[in-house]
């Protein structure tokens, strides 16, 4: 009874939490970047078109949105009840890779690096493989057609808010908390072991600078009506315009990568956004085709 009380009460608290995507600052970003693209776009500050098109009712009070709460909802006591004690933490798996390497290896070389040095490799070799690894776990998710089934429940919005990122079956919710854990417990135990107490990284607010950072320069604006396209810059980095390609009915499978545009690029699902912005979400279209998924 405790630990559901704690996953019904763990939403509420998410814009004060500053490792998520809503806390409230980077939500006040994001509202302040949407308020320069709409101004850009419309040629003029027009306070009136403004509340209008980022403040609109019908956008934020609808069905699709009252989906994305619900599932944001569930997702949360799934995490507090079982995937935590069952799974155990981030920190937990860490410590294993940690002492897996040194009874199986003995003492890591001695490295003396400057702590600068060593943060920064840290975070571009977390970044790396954080990457890699969401990209990998999404393209499953468009490939295979048990994995669809599930991933299919996020890509069922027909409006995309920032809290469409909570929209998430439970089963592709427990594979991304695994595929988290995983990638954090090697990176860092790794880490641990090579450095020691020399490790250090970069954080603010205590969380990982560089996920603090993709979340304050408009990450709540992938999940959006806010059409931001990054040009000729989308060959590096995925933009928001992007991914709401990604959510069309029509180009769905498209744009998979989180941060990089590398691995799109590689494996052929890169797409750019083009001057044209998506209006048209939803999964009917998209999901009829026999040509997307290879066989199980």
């Amino acid at each position: 009874m405790e630990g559901l009380l704690e996953g019904l009460l763990a939403p509420i608290l998410y814009p004060l939490d500053p490792a998520k995507r809503i806390y409230w600052v980077c939500v006040l970003s994001s509202l302040l970047l949407a308020s320069i693209v709409v101004t850009i776009q419309q040629r003029q500050f027009d306070l009136r078109k403004q509340l209008h098109s980022l403040f609109n009712f019908n956008y934020w009070f609808n069905k699709s949105t009252a989906q994305d709460i619900a599932w944001m909802f569930i997702n949360s006591i799934l995490r507090v009840t079982l995937l935590i004690p069952i799974i155990g933490s981030h920190l937990w798996f860490t410590l294993v890779t940690g002492r897996f390497l040194q009874s199986t290896l003995g003492d890591a070389p001695d490295i003396q690096l400057p702590w600068f040095a060593i943060a920064s490799l840290y975070a571009l070799v977390f970044l790396f493989f954080e990457d890699l690894s969401r990209y990998g776990l999404h393209f499953m998710m468009h490939r295979n057609r048990l994995l669809w089934s599930f991933h299919r429940i996020h890509h069922s919005a027909t409006t995309l808010t920032p809290l469409t990122l909570f929209r998430v079956h439970p089963i592709e919710s427990v594979a991304y908390f695994f595929r988290g854990t995983l990638v954090f417990g090697l990176v860092s135990g790794t880490f641990i072991w090579l450095f020691g107490r020399q490790l250090s990284t970069f954080d603010i607010l205590g969380v990982d600078l560089l996920g603090f950072l993709f979340n304050v320069i408009g990450a709540n604006l992938r999940h959006s009506h806010i059409w931001l396209s990054f040009g000729r810059v989308e060959a590096l980095f995925i933009s928001p315009a992007q991914h709401q390609v990604h959510h069309s009915r029509t180009n769905g499978h498209v744009n998979l990568g989180t941060y990089l545009a590398l691995w799109d690029r590689l494996f052929k699902t890169w797409k750019a956004s083009g001057e044209t912005p998506v209006r048209d979400f939803g999964v009917e279209k998209f999901n009829t085709s026999k040509t997307l998924f290879v066989s199980q």
